[in-house]
């Protein structure tokens, strides 16, 4: 039996790996010994953060087809819940195994992974019940409990000092992005009056305001309004640089001259 070895790995949040690779090796060679199996190739995916595209899963998907080999996943943990990896594996139509939970196969992926999105739901739930409920009590909950941050204000403050940037970037791109989802369908129609009728921008947002259309604030739109949306769907060019000042230190010695005697002469 021929075996592609499938390992996924996690990083803090200070980028630094989660060392238990050794382990998921460990876990696949046993499986492979046991099934007198042959290791033809390796993968290993490195996670950062929540979203992942899988990209070293679908190579070895396509390595695993490609020779027909059995797809060996060292550990299936929490991905089990993942849409985007369970998706992945059950489409692919390819024949793997769990190191972790051998029950789990391409037959029975969609089964497991809905039973657990339905009890991390249910999880999920309760605890924010027990948590409402306690804040209703009066308990402080997370940094705001007595003798939290005692002895560890710096941490507080630089805390503070870093988040409060990122957390205002964040906001404005989420803004932003929320309006380009809210206006995407007036953009075409905007662009067809710069472009082709002609209009100014004042006459577009008045005719825009015309149709009833308000801003997300429920303000009417105005021509800076119209500028933002043209200039975040890339059909405004960014003004041209001026030219760089006149440099006449390269001109006839005369025409020096000439201006010097007429300074002179003044």
């Amino acid at each position: 039996m021929i075996c592609v070895a499938y390992f996924w790995v996690s990083t803090n949040r200070r980028g630094e790996v989660n060392m238990d690779l050794d382990d998921q090796r460990a876990e696949v060679a046993r499986y492979v010994a046991y099934n007198q199996g042959k290791i033809a190739a390796e993968y290993t995916e490195v996670l950062r953060g929540r979203r992942c595209d899988w990209p070293k899963l679908a190579e070895a998907i396509a390595h695993a087809k490609q020779l027909g080999a059995r797809l060996v996943i060292a550990k299936l943990d929490r991905w089990v819940r993942n849409a985007g990896f369970t998706a992945m594996l059950h489409e692919s139509r390819v024949d793997f195994v769990c190191c972790d939970e051998h029950s789990v196969c391409r037959e029975t992926i969609h089964m497991f992974a809905a039973l657990a999105d339905k009890e991390t739901k249910r999880v999920s739930t309760q605890m924010k019940a027990r948590l409402s409920a306690a804040k209703q009590r009066g308990v402080k909950l997370g940094s705001a409990r007595a003798g939290h941050w005692d002895g560890r204000e710096d941490r507080r403050r630089e805390g503070i000092r870093i988040g409060q940037p990122r957390a205002a970037k964040a906001a404005a791109e989420a803004r932003m992005l929320k309006a380009m989802n809210a206006y995407s369908f007036l953009v075409p129609r905007i662009v067809k009056m710069r472009e082709e009728d002609g209009l100014t921008l004042s006459e577009i947002a008045n005719r825009i305001n015309a149709e009833g259309h308000k801003t997300t604030a429920g303000l009417p739109f105005t021509a800076t309004m119209i500028v933002r949306l043209l200039k975040r769907a890339g059909t405004i060019q960014p003004k041209p640089t001026e030219p760089p000042p006149a440099d006449f230190s390269d001109l006839p010695l005369f025409c020096q001259s000439h201006d010097s005697a007429g300074a002179a002469q003044t």
